[in-house]
């Protein structure tokens, strides 16, 4: 279900990746970069990004956007470029929604890998939100 709070953040864009504001764009980045870390994005985890995109982009083409920005994040070697736009672009409450909706595609393919909890740990720290916080929204 869309919680008001990210109807209000991201309402006012279009479906397409070239129209995202970079913050959305970011966010929807590092969940595909989370899916792979377990070397393969799993259908469940697909899945779960698919609906994040939908419930933001009833109308929009998330097949054409997920590939556009697969393919992009493919090219990156570090996740600063991401976690920068997001931490200039949003406040704190922000940013722990976006962390719970990159936990729920953790989540998605029913096995939580050490690596993607590691790198959840490491982007929460990026976007200056504390260890406890963290793992409030793990529980």
């Amino acid at each position: 279900m869309l919680s008001i709070f990210k109807k209000k953040l991201f309402s006012d864009i279009s479906g397409d990746a070239a129209d995202m504001p970079p913050h959305v764009s970011a966010v929807l980045c590092l969940m595909i970069e989370i899916a792979r870390m377990d070397g393969k994005i799993d259908d469940n985890e697909i899945d779960e990004i698919k609906n994040f995109y939908l419930d933001l982009y009833p109308e929009g083409n998330f097949s054409e956007a997920f590939k556009e920005l697969k393919d992009w994040t493919s090219h990156k070697e570090s996740f600063n470029p991401f976690i920068n736009i997001i931490n200039s672009n949003c406040t704190k409450r922000m940013k722990i929604e976006i962390l719970s909706n990159i936990w729920d595609v953790i989540l998605s393919d029913n096995h939580v890998d050490q690596y993607e909890t590691s790198l959840f740990m490491q982007i929460g720290g990026m976007l200056l939100v504390s260890e406890e916080e963290l793992l409030n929204i793990q529980s």
